[in-house]
C-alpha cells in the first residue's frame, strides 16, 4: 500500500505554473493600504491572472515570509487573496515589497515580495526535443540522493519514504555503508528526522518538514548532472523543480554530494546497475500507457500540456509528488514516483490497472486542480467539514478543503478513465481495492461513497461536460456534509 506525502508550505504538487485562468479583478493598492485582513489560515497567489501558489500558509513567526516573485514581464501584477478580498502589487525585477497580512486571532505575517529571474528557462532547442514526448528516466544524480536517503540511519523504519524490501537497497548498503562517516550523511540526517508512529497509517513516518526537505531534494537532483570533474552542475533548463516545497534549495550541498560520489565510486555503482534499471524503466512502460491517458484526459477537460516527464528510482515507494511548467505554448509535466512493480498473482491487465493509477493521479492533479480552483467558494463550503472527509494525522497534509476535494477528484476520475478504457468487469474488480486504500489507509474515509455516485453519474451520460459532473458531486457533497452534521 502507498500513501502520497504532500508538501504543504507552498503546495507546488499542485503548483500549476503558466495555467491561464481568470485575471484577477484586484488592483495594485499604494503604500498607505498594504495591508490584508484575513480570516483564513492561508491565502492563494496569482500572478498576471495565473494561479503560482494554491495553498500559501501564513506563517506569523517568519519576519517576513519571502515570497520570490519570478518576473516573466517587466511589469508584474502579483495579487494575494483568501477568496474574499484580495490585495494586489506591481512588481519588476530585483523589487521588493512589504505589506502586512492581519489574521482573524490578531497575528500579523509580514509578508515581503520580491522580484527575481524566471526559475525556467526552456530554450527553443530543448522544446523541439521534447515536445510530444514522454520520458521516462533513472537520473544519474537523483539516484544518488536517493540513495544518500536509503543509508539514513532510519531509512527501514519509514517505509513510505524508502523502499527497503528489495535486493536492489540491500546492493545499496552494502556498496555504501564504509562511508557512512561522510560529512553529507551528517546533512542528512540532520533535515531527516522526527520519526514517529502515525495511528492512521499503521507505521512509522518521519516529520513533515522531513519530507518536504525530502521532496525537494529528489525532485531538485533531477535538474543535475555530474559534469567535468565529477562536479554535480545544474543543467540550465530549471534552476528548482521543487521551488517552495522547502525553506532552502537542497541542491546547495551539491558539492559535498559529489564529494561523497566520488569518495564511494558511486558513478561504477550507478553503472554496474545500469542493466536494473534499464529492465524497471521497461517495465514501467509496459504498465503505464501515457500516451492514452494523455489522450483521454485532453478530450475530457480540454487542456493539452505538450511533454511528460516521468522520474523514479528502485528506492521509492510511497511518496509521490508532480510539477509542471510552461512557456509559451509549451508545456512539461514531471512525475516523481515509484517504480512500476509487475505482481505475478494478478492478471497482466489487473497489474495495468494496480500500476497505471499512480501516475494516473499526478497527471491529472494538472487537470483537475485548476479546475477545482474555479470552483474554490462552492468547495470551501461543500467541503468545509473536514471531519466529514478526511481523518487521522496521514491527512493533515491536505489541510485545507480544496486539498482534500482535489484528492477525492483526482482518483476518481480514474475511474472514469479506466471505464472507458477497459472492460467493465475488470474494472469493477479493480475499485474495491483502490476505495480501501483512499479510506483506511489515506483516511479519506467517504472516497467510496464519492467514488461510485461520481461513476454512475458519469455512466449515465458519458458525452456530459467535466463540469457538470463538477456540479453534481458538489450538490451530492453538501448534502452528504449536511446529513453528517445533523
Amino acid at each position: 500500500m502507498k500513501i502520497k506525502a504532500i508538501n504543504a508550505r507552498a503546495f507546488t504538487f499542485l503548483n500549476l505554473t503558466l495555467i491561464t485562468l481568470i485575471l484577477s479583478s484586484c488592483t495594485p493598492q499604494s503604500p498607505q493600504e498594504q495591508s490584508l485582513h484575513t480570516s483564513s489560515e492561508s491565502v492563494t497567489i496569482r500572478v498576471n491572472g495565473e494561479l503560482r501558489v494554491s495553498t500559501w500558509t501564513l506563517a506569523p513567526e517568519l519576519k517576513p515570509d519571502v515570497f520570490e516573485l519570478e518576473c516573466r514581464e517587466a511589469e508584474n501584477l502579483v495579487s494575494f487573496s483568501d477568496g474574499t478580498d484580495s490585495i494586489g502589487f506591481t512588481v519588476g525585477l530585483h523589487d521588493t515589497i512589504d505589506f502586512n497580512i492581519t489574521m482573524h486571532r490578531g497575528d500579523t505575517a509580514q509578508t515581503r515580495i520580491i522580484g527575481i529571474k524566471p526559475n525556467v528557462n526552456f530554450t527553443p532547442a530543448y522544446i523541439d526535443a521534447n515536445r510530444g514526448k514522454v520520458n521516462i528516466e533513472i537520473p544519474e544524480v537523483s539516484e544518488l540522493v536517493n540513495i544518500l536517503v536509503a543509508l539514513h540511519k532510519d531509512a527501514e523504519k519509514d517505509k513510505n519514504m524508502t523502499n527497503s524490501d528489495t535486493e536492489y537497497f540491500k546492493r545499496v548498503k552494502a556498496h555504501f555503508s564504509p562511508y557512512l562517516t561522510h560529512p553529507i550523511m551528517d546533512t542528512v540526517q540532520k533535515y531527516i528526522h522526527g520519526l514517529r508512529y502515525d495511528d492512521s497509517f499503521q507505521d512509522s513516518l518521519f516529520s513533515r518538514d522531513s519530507y518536504n526537505y525530502y521532496f525537494a531534494l529528489k525532485m531538485n537532483a533531477c535538474a543535475y548532472s555530474i559534469g567535468q570533474s565529477d562536479r554535480i552542475v545544474n543543467d540550465g533548463i530549471i534552476q528548482q523543480m521543487a521551488k517552495g516545497w522547502h525553506s532552502f534549495d537542497p541542491m546547495k550541498d551539491a558539492a559535498l554530494m559529489a564529494d561523497f560520489a566520488k569518495a564511494s565510486n558511486f558513478r561504477a555503482f550507478y553503472e554496474a546497475n545500469k542493466p536494473h534499471y534499464d529492465s524497471l524503466i521497461v517495465t514501467y512502460k509496459q504498465l503505464n500507457p501515457i500516451d492514452q491517458m494523455q489522450t483521454w484526459l485532453e478530450e475530457e477537460f480540454g487542456v493539452s500540456y505538450g511533454s511528460y516527464s516521468v522520474y523514479f528510482s528502485p528506492l521509492v515507494f510511497g511518496a509521490h509528488s508532480t510539477q509542471n511548467f510552461g512557456s509559451g505554448d509549451f508545456n512539461q509535466t514531471f512525475m516523481f514516483i515509484c517504480p512500476a512493480d509487475y505482481n505475478d498473482s494478478y492478471s497482466p491487465v489487473m497489474n495495468e490497472l494496480q500500476e497505471s493509477r499512480v501516475v494516473f493521479t499526478e497527471i491529472d492533479h494538472n487537470y483537475v486542480n485548476p479546475l477545482s480552483y474555479e470552483y474554490l467558494e462552492t468547495i470551501n463550503e461543500v467541503f468545509g467539514d473536514r471531519a466529514t472527509w478526511a481523518k487521522g494525522e496521514i491527512t493533515n497534509s491536505y489541510d485545507s478543503p480544496y486539498m482534500v476535494f482535489n484528492e477525492y477528484m483526482t482518483f476518481g476520475v480514474y475511474s472514469l478513465y479506466l471505464i472507458d478504457n477497459y472492460k467493465e468487469e475488470v474494472v469493477m474488480e479493480f475499485l474495491p481495492y483502490m476505495e480501501r486504500q483512499m479510506e483506511a489507509r489515506r483516511g479519506f474515509i467517504r472516497f467510496g461513497e464519492f467514488n461510485r455516485e461520481l461513476l454512475a453519474t458519469y455512466m449515465e451520460n458519458r458525452d456530459q461536460p467535466i463540469k457538470q459532473l463538477y456540479e453534481h458531486m458538489f450538490d451530492w457533497a453538501r448534502a452528504k456534509q449536511s446529513t453528517e452534521a445533523g
